[in-house]
Formats: C-alpha cells, sequence, structure tokens
C-alpha cells in the first residue's frame, strides 16, 4: 500500500499548490472577521485539522493561545516539533469528526486549507459541528475556508486531470491529478486522487490519496450550522474580501457561524 502525502509535513503544502503569503493573508482577514463580527476581544483559538499549524504559530506569534487538533500523528509530531518555543501553541491529536479537549472553552475556532469538505456523511458532519460548538463559548465564532467546487467535472471513471511538478525546500515533486467517478446518489461533489512521487535524494517514494469532497455551498453549511442545534451562520465572504459579491468567487469562500 502506497504511503499518504500527509505522512511528509515539509512536502504536502507544496503538492497541494499553496503559494507563499497565502497563510500570511488567511491570518490577517481571520483577525479582521472577529473584530467585525465579535464585541469582545478573540484571545483563545482553535485550529482544526491543523497540519503542522501554520495559521496557529502566526496567530500565536501575535499574542494569541493556540490550541490546534489534527487525526494525523505524523502532523501533530511536525507542529510540536516546529512550536517547540512557543509556549501558547499547544497540540492535540483528534478525529476531527468528533472529539474532546482537556481545555476551556475558545474564542474562535477555524478550518482552514479548504479541508471541510472531505468530511462527507451527514452524522459525521453533525458529530463535528456539535463538537466545536462544546468547545467554544457562546457567541464564538467559527471560520471555515471552503473551496469553490463548480469547475470540478463529474467523470464516468477514472480521469486524469493535469500533470505538474513543483519543489519543497530541495526535493522536486512529480503530481499527477485524476478525478473518479461517483455514484448520482452519493453527498459527493468528486473523489480527487493525488499521487505525488517525492525525489528524495536516497530514493523516490511515490504517495497515493484519495479526498472525497462534498459540494458545499453557503445554503448548505447554513443548513447543517441549523441542524446541528450549535450555530446560526453570520456570513460568507469569497476571495478573503469583505465587499465582493458570492457570485464573483474566483477560489474559494469563509464561513462564519456564530455559536448559539
Amino acid at each position: 500500500m502506497e504511503p499518504s502525502i500527509y505522512e511528509y509535513p515539509d512536502v504536502f503544502r507544496r503538492a497541494h499548490m499553496e503559494s507563499p503569503g497565502e497563510i500570511p493573508a488567511e491570518v490577517i482577514f481571520l483577525q479582521q472577521v472577529w473584530k467585525r463580527h465579535r464585541k469582545r476581544p478573540t484571545r483563545r483559538v482553535l485550529d482544526i485539522a491543523c497540519g503542522d499549524s501554520p495559521h496557529g504559530r502566526l496567530l500565536a506569534d501575535d499574542g494569541f493561545e493556540v490550541v490546534g487538533i489534527d487525526r494525523s500523528a505524523a502532523m501533530i509530531a511536525a507542529g510540536r516539533r516546529k512550536a517547540r518555543a512557543i509556549a501558547n501553541l499547544r497540540f492535540y491529536r483528534r478525529p476531527i469528526e468528533k472529539f474532546t479537549l482537556p481545555e476551556r472553552s475558545f474564542d474562535a475556532a477555524i478550518f482552514m486549507s479548504e479541508t471541510f469538505p472531505v468530511i462527507v456523511e451527514n452524522s459525521r458532519l453533525l458529530s463535528h459541528l456539535k463538537s466545536v460548538g462544546r468547545a467554544l463559548k457562546r457567541g464564538g465564532l467559527y471560520c471555515i475556508d471552503i473551496d469553490r467546487q463548480d469547475p470540478v467535472a463529474r467523470v464516468p471513471r477514472r480521469t486524469m486531470w493535469r500533470e505538474r511538478s513543483a519543489r519543497a525546500a530541495s526535493v522536486a515533486l512529480d503530481i499527477r491529478e485524476f478525478h473518479r467517478p461517483v455514484a448520482w446518489h452519493s453527498p459527493l461533489h468528486s473523489i480527487y486522487e493525488l499521487e505525488c512521487t517525492i525525489n528524495f535524494p536516497a530514493g523516490a517514494v511515490t504517495t497515493r490519496d484519495l479526498i472525497p469532497v462534498r459540494y458545499t455551498l453557503p445554503s448548505t453549511l447554513e443548513l447543517a450550522a441549523l441542524a446541528s442545534g450549535m450555530f446560526k451562520m453570520t456570513a460568507a465572504y469569497c476571495d478573503l474580501s469583505f465587499t465582493k459579491p458570492l457570485d464573483k468567487c474566483r477560489y474559494r469562500w469563509t464561513g462564519v457561524l456564530r455559536r448559539v
């Protein structure tokens, strides 16, 4: 069985085409959202599906107290290693669908890097929202980063989407991306397959990941928030802008939920 790209924390973000400056811009935007939609200062933040928590490190540097959770042992280990000197950033290995934490409640939670739509089943989605809701103070905000998904075409069979190359530090990556068929009755919009050959000096390693993507719109997120009994949707912003209309969205949108 081929390994997962998520076993290589220093590689996976470049494989997913994360660009320099993207995360700092997201962190600035998040802080603007909190100031816009919370009457009280935001001090404690829960970073969900954090990976090695680059958002958390930047927030901690700005004085926030941050807790990151992720299901991947490799990511949590990398996060702890990179945050060794940061006292106000802590990590727990937890499944994102259902979790508890030995922490007092948070002012805000974030789910970044467009990963939220991998929660596919209704029961797991509601369980996730209830877990986040229990971790937040009443009135706390949950900011969710979601990719615009409509450009992805449905396919009748496994289909090559594109081939590309990238570099992570001094390591060359050869990347192949595929789309896979989805049953008509499935809540999935697509199944994204990422195959990455990492050309380490000691020898190449090929990883493969199948990433389910649930079709998530502002209206469906609003419905899930209400169904959870924990949240109401406060706003939806696109492309890190407070003024850009949703119908002009180019890349992704941010849903802002308020804990009731």
